[in-house]
C-alpha cells in the first residue's frame, strides 16, 4: 500500500473521509513532496475525497497516539513540520511535554538545556567530532555547515545552559537570511536539537 512521507518519521498527515458507508482516516497522496489536495489512498488506490478534515498524527512519550485537526489546507504542511520540531525538541530535552501538548508555535519553544558550564563552542566541537567519527563524510560536512557556521554565527549566548528560545529564533532567522527555504531551515533546526540531545 502506498505510504505518504512523515516529517522526521514521527508526524503523519491524514484526512478523515467517508469511504463507502463509514468514515475513516486515510493517508494523503503526495507528489513531488507536496500534498495533493483532496486526494487520499483507499485500499491502495488514489481516490478524490473533497469531504472531511485533515489531521496530523504523532506519538508521544509512552507510545500514545495523538491527532490534531488542521482545518486550513494551506497550514497543513507547516503544522506537520512544526509538530515534528516540537517532538525533536522534547526528545532533545529542550522543550517541555506540556508545552508541546498545547501545540506551541516554534517561536514559543522554551529551551532549558541541562549541561551546566559547557560552552556552546565546545559543545559544537565535541558533537562534530562525534559525527566525524561515526557518520558518513557527507553527513559530517552537512552538520559542520549547520553547526560550525550557521549556529555558531547566530548564537551569542556563551554557555549551553543559558541558551534560550531567542537563540533558536535567531538561528532560524539567520538561516532565512542566508536564503534557505522552510524545509531546509527545519532540517537544520533538527540538527541543532539533536546536538542538544546528545550533549545534555
Amino acid at each position: 500500500m502506498p505510504r505518504t512521507r512523515s516529517y522526521a518519521k514521527r508526524v503523519k498527515i491524514l484526512k478523515y473521509v467517508k469511504a463507502g458507508e463509514r468514515w475513516r482516516f486515510a493517508n494523503v497522496v503526495e507528489k513531488s513532496g507536496k500534498v495533493v489536495r483532496d486526494h487520499v489512498f483507499i485500499a491502495g488506490r488514489d481516490e478524490h475525497h473533497p469531504e472531511g478534515t485533515y489531521y496530523i498524527e504523532w506519538y508521544e512519550v509512552g507510545n500514545r497516539r495523538r491527532r490534531k485537526a488542521v482545518p486550513d489546507f494551506c497550514e497543513l504542511t507547516d503544522q506537520a513540520r512544526r509538530k515534528a520540531i516540537e517532538i525533536e525538541a522534547m526528545r532533545a530535552g529542550v522543550m517541555e511535554i506540556q508545552a508541546a501538548r498545547a501545540t506551541a508555535p516554534v517561536n514559543a519553544i522554551p529551551v532549558h538545556t541541562r549541561v551546566p558550564g559547557l560552552a556552546v563552542g565546545a559543545a559544537i566541537d565535541k558533537y562534530l567530532e562525534f559525527i566525524e567519527n561515526h557518520r558518513s563524510r557527507r553527513t559530517y560536512l552537512t552538520y559542520r555547515f549547520t553547526l560550525d557556521k550557521l549556529f555558531r554565527e547566530s548564537c551569542r549566548t556563551p554557555n549551553v545552559d543559558d541558551v534560550s528560545r531567542d537563540d533558536i529564533l535567531e538561528f532560524m532567522t539567520h538561516c532565512y537570511k542566508q536564503g534557505l527555504g522552510n524545509r531546509t531551515v527545519y532540517d537544520k533546526l533538527v540538527v541543532v536539537l539533536q546536538m542538544f540531545k546528545t550533549i545534555r
